[in-house]
């Protein structure tokens, strides 16, 4: 089944007669415009994508199994056009503003209701060719990672560190980074989502770098922790529990499971060894053409998984004025087990 005939079930779910949606991935997965500032009508007969004069030649180029209507004055008359008397309309709610939802509902006047739609979960089975992009992710950001161990070293600041990271992953073909590059050190490394500063990194820090590259629109996510100078006896033991928790996770990932019971193994194994309190996040997301989306990999988990997804296994613990660290794969379920596709060394490096 295709993906727009996958999309149209969903209308029968609502009882809509179209939908007119404005999430770029939702666009650019149904029928192929990796634009913006744009919105796909469909229904049971045609998908058409709305746009203006900026896009249409790049539309035309990219799009599949849609038309293109380059609009003049109002997006939204331009849907309400579309839509006719196609009856009650479905749109993707988490995508529109107050004010967009009210735009859409004035053009198409009174008496019309609009439904939400989410079509994310059809996005959780990765075809081929959007593994393959993943992949290629993937391995630019173990690429990029070899080419920085050359170049980190004490004394360099925590900006430096991402400015660099982020030359590399552009240099070896990335579109763009796939979110704001996290570098936190020493105490900062106790901040999960630590941006960089211009702290100097120095012995006695742990590093930790959460990254990703971005190939035909689908993210990569990597994180890897380093010792700056000699590890010390805390950070081996921590690192150690860490890394037997990703260990865990990965192995706890397969088809048929949820993911809150992968996460729960996760959790189980870092409280059994004293540590649970400070591990405050989801051992893991889906990623694709947004960084975060299904499957949940958290306590929220209730999706059976499948061959196909592809996620992240990221345990992490972190001690307040202390410092902190995560280890995270993305990777692929098959019908064995789960693959990871960042294959950088898990082992811990110390950085001199």
């Amino acid at each position: 089944m295709g993906r727009l005939e996958k999309a149209r079930g969903f209308l029968a779910k609502v009882g809509a007669g179209c939908a007119v949606l404005k999430d770029e991935s939702s666009i650019r997965y149904l029928c192929g415009f990796s634009g913006d500032s744009s919105l796909l009508f469909f229904d049971e007969r045609r998908a058409v994508l709305i746009t203006d004069g900026r896009y249409t030649q790049q539309a035309q180029k990219e799009l599949r199994q849609a038309e293109v209507l380059e609009y003049k004055n109002s997006l939204w008359q331009a849907a309400a056009g579309l839509v006719g008397s196609a009856g009650d309309v479905a749109f993707d709610g988490d995508a529109f503003t107050y004010n967009e939802h009210c735009a859409l509902a004035a053009a198409l006047g009174p008496g019309r209701r609009l439904c939400s739609i989410d079509l994310e979960p059809i996005r959780q089975i990765k075809e081929p060719e959007e593994i393959a992009f993943l992949r290629q992710a993937a391995a630019i950001e173990d690429e990029a990672l070899k080419k920085l161990l050359k170049e980190l070293r004490p004394g360099l600041s925590e900006r430096q560190v991402a400015a660099k990271l982020e030359y590399y992953l552009a240099e070896l073909g990335s579109e763009k980074p796939s979110f704001d590059t996290i570098a936190a050190s020493g105490p900062r490394s106790a901040l999960p989502h630590g941006r960089p500063t211009e702290r100097l990194l120095a012995a006695g820090d742990f590093l930790t770098l959460d990254f990703g590259a971005v190939r035909g629109g689908y993210h990569g996510d990597i994180t890897r922790t380093f010792a700056i100078g000699k590890a010390s006896p805390w950070q081996k033991e921590i690192y150690s529990s860490v890394l037997a928790a990703q260990k865990k996770g990965l192995e706890a990932a397969r088809a048929g499971r949820c993911g809150k019971e992968v996460d729960g193994e996760v959790r189980s194994l870092l409280t059994a060894a004293g540590y649970g309190a400070y591990f405050n996040h989801g051992t893991g997301h889906g990623v694709g053409l947004k960084i975060h989306e299904l499957p949940h990999i958290n306590s929220r988990g209730d999706t059976p998984l499948a061959a196909g997804m592809v996620f992240s296994i990221e345990p992490g613990l972190y001690f307040p004025g202390r410092g902190g660290l995560r280890i995270e794969d993305s990777v692929l379920l098959t019908e064995t087990g789960a693959e990871p596709l960042t294959k950088f060394t898990k082992e811990l490096l110390e950085i001199t």
